[in-house]
């Protein structure tokens, strides 16, 4: 068995720690125990609770925002990938239930501003990476070509928005299993007029 470093230990006993109780009910104490390091090892890593938690949401919104790029690198045609990024979407955050409820929580402020610089740059590269295919897709005449954030909300704010239901317990259907309808409300309205 490989034994993870301090850092990759902290995080993976803080993430279900942060979920069951909430960030204000969890001490850096007490993942530090949980985690099994020093003090020392704790505070290199992580000198506050929010420095740690900021970590859990950059890496949680990266992977998230991977797994949409890498469905926008597949050549197919544009209603294929819109298709594709829903499920796959939906399929991430049933996968990666507690890390998905950490990035869709409502964090408190200090958290946000020590994420803020690794979000910043994320999202810059998530935003030129999704902007362009649909700039493209809609010079070629496949894909209607509203503003960025109108486009985004309509690709993937239902999807969100139901994993979010999902995320806390108000849904017994599971992500995937509502993927296709939402896949197609997606497409029907991005799709060319």
């Amino acid at each position: 068995m490989v034994k993870l470093a301090a850092a990759d230990r902290l995080l993976a006993v803080a993430l279900p720690l942060f979920v069951a109780h909430g960030y204000a009910g969890v001490s850096l104490e007490t993942v530090r125990r949980e985690a099994g390091v020093s003090n020392g090892s704790l505070y290199h890593h992580f000198p506050r609770r929010a420095d740690l938690a900021a970590r859990l949401l950059t890496e949680g919104m990266r992977a998230c925002q991977q797994d949409i790029t890498d469905a926008l690198a597949v050549p197919a045609p544009a209603e294929q990938v819109i298709r594709t990024v829903v499920v796959a979407h939906l399929r991430w955050v049933e996968q990666h239930a507690n890390v998905a409820r950490w990035v869709y929580s409502d964090l408190p402020d200090e958290v946000l501003l020590a994420a803020e610089p690794q979000l910043s740059e994320d999202g810059r590269r998530y935003v030129d990476a999704v902007d362009g295919w649909l700039r493209q897709q809609a010079e070629d005449g496949a894909l209607m070509r509203p503003s960025f954030g109108i486009a985004h909300a309509l690709w993937l704010g239902p999807a969100q928005e139901f994993a979010r239901h999902w995320l806390r317990g108000r849904s017994r259907q599971r992500p995937t299993e509502a993927a296709g309808a939402l896949a197609d409300g997606a497409w029907r309205a991005l799709a060319p007029r």
